[in-house]
């Protein structure tokens, strides 16, 4: 769970510093990474906590 803690972190710095790159810049390409990043963390997150639940149901059977 730490890793997880500290990827979201991560993920968390690299939209913001996305989101100032693109305040500074005007270049949309920053918030298309943005954008992507925030989707695919989403996405990974959804599988992981479906992981998590099917753990959980598993091993209460």
């Amino acid at each position: 769970m730490l890793v997880l803690r500290l990827i979201a972190f991560a993920v968390l710095v690299a939209i913001g510093a996305s989101f100032f790159a693109y305040a500074v810049k005007k270049d949309r390409s920053y918030l298309e990474f943005a954008y992507r990043l925030l989707k695919y963390a989403l996405i990974l997150a959804l599988i992981f906590g479906l992981f998590y639940f099917v753990e959980r149901v598993l091993l209460i059977v």
